[in-house]
């Protein structure tokens, strides 16, 4: 399983991954997340105010304007936005427009989390579940995680399905943990999307249900993501019950090879070798044309 944790703008959005939800059904994997510097970038300007600090910071993290940023959420901060101080200990954590300091990172999210923030939790969560500048504890990990869930962070609902579901801190308890994953598929969450179309796939969790399993694959796979776009893929190929259809599946696959899925690649290679060369044609034709849903 692995536990998410996301900045909220796009400057920053990809230090985290969600392996388990990208890739196979969750539960397969500890718990993993990929911090990556952001690129170097001459600092843009500050966009217009909104009137809102909070929103201010994002905006300007999106144009890497990081003494800008610092200053809104100072700001935030300040007029006490709890949120202020995480994405403060955040850039702080990962050394954004600023020298790396892990541990006043840490006081921040503290101070950002008794004030309510539920990014805040959900983040002093994951350091206890991995023993980040902390004694590993998934105990504590999962209280908190889990109380950041009820606040409504969507990351936190989705780590926290995944701690209930594999007994992680506590007792297993599938059916709170698929409440979680639809509250976070509500929200656009994908790795949940993902997370539930293997539940009602394999019958984990909830009655067994093909049709709400490719409903739930069909909706990550509208937004781009490579779990989806394969699993569909699949589905086709096999029929799922009725005719095969090789020329969807080979867009599919080639949609989510292109995306990077380990295992799409093959199964472009297999498809497209069961079909005639104006079928390829045509299929490479429509994924030159398909777009993911924003």
């Amino acid at each position: 399983m692995n536990l998410r944790l996301s900045l909220g703008a796009a400057a920053i959005c990809a230090i985290a991954t969600v392996a388990s939800a990208q890739t196979k059904a969750p539960a397969a994997k500890p718990p993993q997340e990929k911090s990556q510097p952001v690129a170097p970038a001459p600092a843009a300007a500050a966009p217009a105010s909104s009137g809102d600090p909070l929103k201010d910071g994002l905006a300007s993290l999106e144009a890497r304007n990081y003494e800008a940023a610092l200053q809104s959420f100072n700001e935030a901060y300040s007029a006490g936005k709890a949120d202020g101080a995480f994405y403060l200990g955040r850039m702080l954590e990962l050394g954004v427009g600023l020298q790396a300091d892990p541990e006043k990172a840490r006081m921040l999210y503290l101070a950002a989390a008794d004030k309510g923030s539920a990014k805040a939790l959900n983040r002093i969560g994951l350091m206890a579940f991995r023993g980040e500048g902390v004694l590993q504890d998934y105990k504590a990990a999962r209280e908190t995680i889990c109380k950041a869930a009820d606040l409504g962070d969507q990351d936190a609902q989705f780590n926290c399905a995944g701690l209930l579901a594999q007994g992680q801190g506590g007792d297993k308890d599938a059916a709170k943990a698929i409440g979680f994953y639809e509250k976070a598929a509500e929200q656009g969450h994908i790795g949940a999307m993902n997370a539930l179309a293997y539940a009602y796939r394999d019958g984990t969790g909830v009655q067994q249900d093909a049709g709400k399993a490719r409903a739930y694959f069909e909706k990550a796979a509208a937004k781009g993501n490579p779990v989806g776009l394969f699993e569909i893929g699949a589905l086709y190929e096999a029929g799922n019950g009725g005719t095969p259809d090789l020329a969807k599946a080979h867009l599919y696959y080639n949609l989510a090879s292109a995306r990077q899925h380990p295992q799409a690649s093959e199964a472009l290679q297999r498809v497209s070798a069961a079909l005639a060369p104006a079928e390829v044609e045509k299929a490479q034709a429509e994924a030159r044309a398909w777009k993911a849903i924003p």
